[in-house]
């Protein structure tokens, strides 16, 4: 029955299509064209064909984003070869895990929107709703060491997106309505009125998402059976049991998107730019909306000498909310070959407090983080055949976070602060050996300290370690041979490294719940202000091709061999801290203690390739696998050794196809990861149950279409098999989006 309901609702959604762009040729004006010609910058920091880049390149143009229906930045990300994008809570996971080639985003991926880094100073993550995708014009993203250019953060590589600049009049608007009560309203506007542009960038989302599952942890008890309706699994360890008593109520979200870019050109080489992006969310549990299987309260005793306990809370979930802004600030001069970037990366964000229910609450946790960078970069001609790359860049981090306990509010529970000062300064030349060979070699230095450094733990050990310093030096070369117009291979080494962030190095954290009377599942863990650089060596051998004028291939082997990998591990001792499970009978139960530390190594053997095709005209179609076994050789506890880097999965796959008509546009796609790991020792080998991360395939379509100039709609299906999984929490089921815009 499901699979007869999924083929009727795909011929469905195949005869309902509909566009979120009017304008009768939108879809004619440009066809989709897969080239190794197209232009990039990012790999370089000069602008190169991406047959005559040594390395890994792919482009995400501001119409493969409008086909896909893509809802945020991640999203569109999902077609690139080597890319695992896991977004489980729908539209209110803002901060989805994106690994590249074994790493993840943020901390280890460096992600720019305009010059300027996404990456937050605080926690090291992207907030990926934070950039409209209709004010996209591409996302450029490279893959291997990026240190030598670009610094920090770009171990496995740069993701660069690039916002559009007004050339004409524009003005659209579009309502949204979708699964879980969603709605999305977007407007924007701009214009280029002599050497004055703008665009004006508005989004706003209220959705209820889904709900996650309700669990309650197994403890070994007697007393009379009392309950029915649970289910009881094993946990993904396999080393305990949970029922599944029910659904969290609801989360509600309520998310704001703005952004602004103000543009002027000077003359034809000349262009100044000022942007500016806001995002503001908060989210809460719906309390009325959960399902409680057993109907009742209380501890419940199973038939086979087992109890739990079903709480009001269980069924619910404490709020939290963000609050980031972010500014740009670019000036380019094309004759002089200068580029500078300016900018901030402000983000204020909170979780905890009174739940729904009303009767329930946490800690609140409260985090500031700002991130400011100046960048300049020169491009010289060194002579006839050789092409540099002068630049020099600032960074100053700042973070303060505190936890407030639920009892007052007031009383500060865990705290922590610091700052961080970077200075980079790189060269970079490409030599021609002639018109088939060339060689690009890059050095950068990094200095950096840290200082101001504050961690005041749960014990109420107030850590104000002394400011330090740590510097880095990351080269790279990389040899391309272009056999033709049409083909060319590479190869490259380099090395690149991630600085610690201010979360790691001065803020703890408590976690976890007890499973019996076990104490694994319960830790602290203790800031580390002395973390080591993470550094990655990269050697890579890649191949392009473009077969007659329809067909494009690239593909690459690389090997990662990384050190100084930040894990926990266990101290030896444990902090009997106040708890509600009360195991030692005194009101508190038993943590095991954890301290990040750099000792960690691993490596990473992969290889990827993709293919797309030009059928004709209209029709288009992709596909790219990757192998690679992001693997740890030395972990910060013997169980690790061996074992796969966490959330990283071994294989990927993704397919496509495209129909583009002069009205009509459709998209199929489908993303397919193997199984991840949550746990450094790779314990957590059951699938299909809370806390687990399951190997999926996922199916997506798209269709659009326009009526005329000014009407057209949208019509989008997600997750059409509807395949039940977890990552983590529940994913979510089948859901749609549909979309009415007018374009005036």
């Amino acid at each position: 029955m499901k699979s007869n309901f999924s083929k009727g609702l795909l011929m469905t959604a195949l005869i309902t299509g509909s566009v979120m762009w009017g304008g009768t040729n939108v879809f004619a004006e440009e066809l989709q064209e897969y080239t190794l010609d197209q232009m990039v910058v990012t790999a370089t920091r000069t602008e190169m064909k991406i047959i005559d880049v040594p390395a890994s390149v792919e482009v995400v143009t501001a119409k493969d984003i409008e086909k896909s229906g893509a809802t945020y930045i991640d999203d569109a990300l999902k077609k690139v070869t080597g890319i695992a994008v896991s977004r489980t809570g729908g539209l209110a996971n803002s901060k989805s895990v994106v690994t590249m080639r074994g790493v993840k985003s943020g901390s280890d991926v460096l992600v720019l929107v305009d010059g300027q880094p996404m990456v937050n100073a605080y926690s090291g993550t992207v907030n990926w709703n934070d950039i409209p995708v209709e004010s996209i014009e591409k996302i450029e993203v490279v893959k291997g060491p990026g240190s030598a250019i670009y610094g920090s953060n770009a171990m496995a590589g740069v993701i660069n997106i690039t916002t559009k600049d007004s050339e004409k009049m524009h003005a659209k608007t579009s309502l949204t309505y979708g699964t879980n009560h969603t709605w999305i309203k977007k407007v924007n506007v701009g214009d280029k009125v002599g050497k004055f542009g703008y665009d004006l960038y508005y989004q706003g989302t209220d959705s209820h998402t889904y709900s996650d599952m309700a669990t309650a942890s197994l403890k070994s008890g007697s007393g009379t059976p009392n309950g029915e309706g649970y289910k009881v699994l094993p946990n993904s360890k396999g080393n305990g049991l949970q029922a599944i008593v029910g659904k969290k109520g609801n989360k509600i979200w309520d998310e704001d998107n703005y952004k602004g870019k103000l543009t002027y050109k000077f003359d034809d080489s000349k262009t100044l730019s000022v942007g500016y992006m806001k995002t503001k969310n908060e989210y809460s549990y719906d309390y009325s909306s959960h399902e409680n299987w057993l109907g009742k309260t209380g501890t419940i005793f199973t038939p086979d000498g087992k109890k739990f306990s079903v709480l009001k809370s269980t069924f619910d979930g404490a709020p939290g909310g963000v609050d980031e802004r972010i500014y740009t600030v670019g000036y380019s001069d094309k004759d002089a070959k200068l580029h500078v970037n300016a900018g901030l990366t402000d983000n204020r964000s909170w979780n905890g407090g009174v739940y729904s229910g009303g009767t329930s609450k946490s800690d609140l946790s409260q985090y500031d983080s700002k991130r400011y960078t100046l960048g300049v970069v020169k491009e010289a001609q060194l002579g006839d055949n050789d092409n540099a790359v002068f630049g020099v860049q600032y960074q100053h981090d700042i973070m303060d976070k505190v936890k407030l306990k639920k009892t007052d509010f007031k009383t500060i529970s865990q705290a922590g602060a610091g700052k961080t000062d970077m200075y980079g300064i790189f060269f970079q030349d490409e030599h021609k050996f002639s018109d088939k060979v060339s060689l690009i070699g890059a050095l950068r230095y990094d200095h950096w300290t840290v200082k101001d450094g504050h961690a005041y733990d749960i014990n109420g050990i107030d850590d104000r370690p002394g400011s330090r310093s740590d510097s880095a030096v990351s080269p790279k070369l990389a040899l391309n041979y272009k056999f033709d117009d049409t083909q060319s291979a590479y190869v490259s080494w380099g090395k690149a490294f991630s600085a610690p962030s201010l979360y790691d190095m001065f803020s703890g954290t408590v976690n976890g719940s007890a499973t019996g009377t076990a104490a694994s599942n319960k830790n602290v863990v203790i800031a580390n202000p002395s973390l080591k650089p993470q550094i990655i060596t990269t050697t890579e051998a890649g191949y392009k091709k473009n077969i007659g004028e329809k067909t494009t291939v690239q593909m690459a082997v690389f090997h990662n061999k990384i050190k100084n990998i930040n894990y926990q591990a266990s101290t030896g001792n444990y902090q009997n801290l106040p708890d509600n499970d009360n195991l030692n009978g005194d009101g508190t139960s038993p943590y095991q203690e954890k301290q990040l530390t750099s000792e960690g190594e691993g490596k990473t053997i992969g290889f990827e390739i993709g293919v797309t095709h030009q059928f004709d005209d209209k029709l288009s179609a992709y596909v790219n696998a990757t192998i690679q076994n992001p693997q740890i050789t030395k972990g910060a506890n013997v169980d690790e050794n061996d074992k796969i880097v966490r959330m990283t999965p071994k294989r990927l796959l993704n397919v496509g196809v495209d129909y583009v008509d002069n009205k009509f546009s459709a998209e199929l796609a489908g993303n397919y990861y193997s199984k991840k790991f949550g746990q450094a020792n790779n314990c957590d080998t059951i699938t299909g149950v809370p806390g687990a991360y399951d190997p999926v395939f996922l199916v997506n379509f798209t269709s659009k279409y326009n009526f005329d100039k000014h009407h057209g709609l949208e019509f989008s299906v997600f997750n059409l098999l509807d395949r039940e999984y977890y990552n983590y929490s529940l994913g979510q089921g089948r859901n749609f989006l549909l979309t009415y815009s007018y374009t005036f």
